[in-house]
């Protein structure tokens, strides 16, 4: 947006987003949230509705229900937004959540990477995805 208000066009400008860590959760459908209830597992509230978030909050969400307009993941990609979604996290959480639920690590895993949202492209790890968009020029990179 803030590129878009200097007169930059969006065909003019490369993002990527990375999911990793905390943010994993935001990669997948509802269907994914509401089942390994997620909400509850990364700490995330629903504001609608002041609990645990059992669908995702920044996909398909209702206008005016984010922060700011325009930062849905779906209007983010149709704008040419990239985003990944780190696999060591999604191993690495799989892993957790099978441990407190006693369910298996590699049918979860499968699982969430069925539950991806379409167009979001899983990459090896987020360090790795960021350090390949540095090889290809890329100007800006935090990784939080």
């Amino acid at each position: 947006m803030t590129n878009n208000e200097t007169g930059v066009p969006d065909a003019d400008i490369s993002v990527m987003v990375v999911l990793r860590h905390a943010a994993l959760p935001l990669a997948f459908v509802d269907s994914a949230w509401e089942k390994y209830k997620l909400g509850e597992v990364f700490k995330i509230t629903d504001a609608k509705t002041n609990a645990p978030a059992v669908r995702n909050p920044f996909f398909k969400s209702a206008p005016g229900e984010l922060p700011l307009p325009g930062m849905d993941i779906g209007d983010l990609m149709q704008t040419g937004v990239l985003f990944g979604a780190c696999n060591m996290a999604i191993r690495f959480y799989s892993g957790m959540v099978a441990k407190s639920t006693g369910g298996n690590a590699d049918d979860i895993r499968k699982d969430w990477l069925a539950a991806v949202i379409p167009g979001i492209q899983v990459v090896p790890s987020g360090v790795w995805a960021v350090n390949r968009a540095q090889e290809h020029g890329c100007t800006y990179c935090f990784a939080g």
